[in-house]
């Protein structure tokens, strides 16, 4: 079992344990850490995606994007183990010269190099060699053609091509991928909104689109679009329906699909991410992105938050909410309790704490049926932490 949230000094986080009476006595080990701040939670996180970059374009994106993300974090906050931040960089720059050889001989991506390029990959690889050229050099001719080749893509009707390939397809309907490609297309420019004056067409189709769109992914996308686009009144007329569409768990509903074709949790993680990231644009919606950020919180396992899609914009969200919210640490102290008892002494954490908080192990008070684990936060005034137990047994 794994489970995690937010913890504050308001409020105390805790989780219900139940184990079944079968149980071999002895074998319950727990691991409980509390992250002060997001770079504790990346830096873990990082360590565990640290991988050697192989296989087509998506698989390879799929080490290489988080570890992206994650330097862009690195650059801005200090106290990173430098030999964890040289690792990620050496592979990084493996995985680039991976990622540039699946261009197309006709240009755009495709997941072999094989043609014609595919639009909705060719967007995504677009996106992440933006990212990345924050963290390293990227070939600006590539970028550049690439832009290109997706503009050279539109169907003359306010969308994109989709051109049908025998293998390698994404499950996406034309609203879905048309979102997907004029969101990238907009995020990755230097100017987005010169770049909308040249898709004007697309973006007066998505706007279109999205009003009678009942699939929240999409409504989340042409949020985000149309706010980069100059359309403020229109973007907050979407935001105001993604909220509407928020459970109490901070999940925002109604999905049905997404441009990889996810479902259930990845689906639920890559449309509040692209939500939040929406509503981090207007302060009317401070108590959706915060409940959006505890569900977020509560998905990370082993440092990724789903599939390759979901992740990457897990992490952008996280990056974009800590720019945002970034504040010192009020200095205080942790500590779990099982069933209201406390165990172990309190865990103390200040202003400079940059590192997981380890908590003490509780497996010898987990037995048979349902125990309550607590973390309290105490001294604190208004400091926020996300915490993570996993259990295994």
């Amino acid at each position: 079992m794994s489970f995690g949230g937010l913890l504050s000094a308001k409020a105390a986080a805790e989780h219900r344990v139940v184990l079944p009476r079968s149980l071999v006595p002895g074998s319950v080990r727990t691991s409980i850490a509390v992250y002060p701040g997001p770079l504790a939670n990346m830096t873990e996180s990082l360590a565990r995606l640290i991988q050697e970059p192989s296989g087509c374009f998506e698989q390879t994106s799929s080490t290489t994007y988080p570890m992206t993300m994650a330097q862009q974090y690195f650059q801005t906050h200090t106290g990173v183990n430098p030999e964890l931040v040289a690792s990620a960089r050496e592979k990084l720059e493996r995985g680039y010269q991976r990622l540039v050889g699946y261009e197309t001989s006709e240009k755009g991506y495709e997941w072999f190099g094989q043609n014609p390029g595919h639009e909705a990959l060719t967007a995504f690889g677009l996106l992440h060699f933006t990212d990345m050229r924050q963290v390293r050099e990227v070939d600006t001719a590539m970028l550049e053609r690439t832009r290109e080749w997706l503009l050279q893509q539109r169907d003359g009707q306010g969308g994109f091509n989709r051109k049908r390939r025998a293998l390698h397809v994404w499950v996406e309907d034309a609203d879905t991928s048309n979102a997907y490609i004029l969101w990238t297309l907009l995020e990755s420019a230097g100017q987005p909104a010169s770049q909308a004056k040249a898709l004007s067409r697309e973006v007066a189709s998505l706007k279109a689109a999205a009003a009678k769109s009942t699939n929240s992914y999409v409504v989340a996308l042409a949020a985000n679009t149309l706010a980069l686009a100059g359309d403020t009144a229109e973007a907050r007329t979407l935001m105001g329906r993604l909220a509407s569409s928020q459970g109490k768990d901070g999940v925002v509903g109604g999905a049905t699909q997404s441009i990889v074709g996810s479902s259930g949790e990845t689906l639920n993680i890559e449309t509040t991410a692209l939500a939040a990231l929406a509503w981090m644009r207007e302060p009317a919606y401070v108590g959706n992105v915060e409940r959006a950020m505890k569900f977020l919180a509560e998905s990370s396992d082993g440092g990724r938050y789903g599939a390759t899609q979901s992740t990457v914009l897990a992490l952008r969200a996280i990056i974009a909410y800590d720019k945002a919210r970034a504040s010192k640490l009020t200095p205080g102290l942790v500590r779990v309790y099982v069933d209201g008892h406390p165990v172990g002494e309190p865990v103390r954490f200040d202003g400079s704490s940059q590192e997981a908080l380890k908590l003490p192990d509780v497996s010898a008070l987990l037995g048979t049926g349902e125990r309550r684990v607590e973390l309290r936060m105490e001294g604190a005034r208004s400091c926020r932490t996300r915490w993570r137990s996993p259990t295994t047994a």
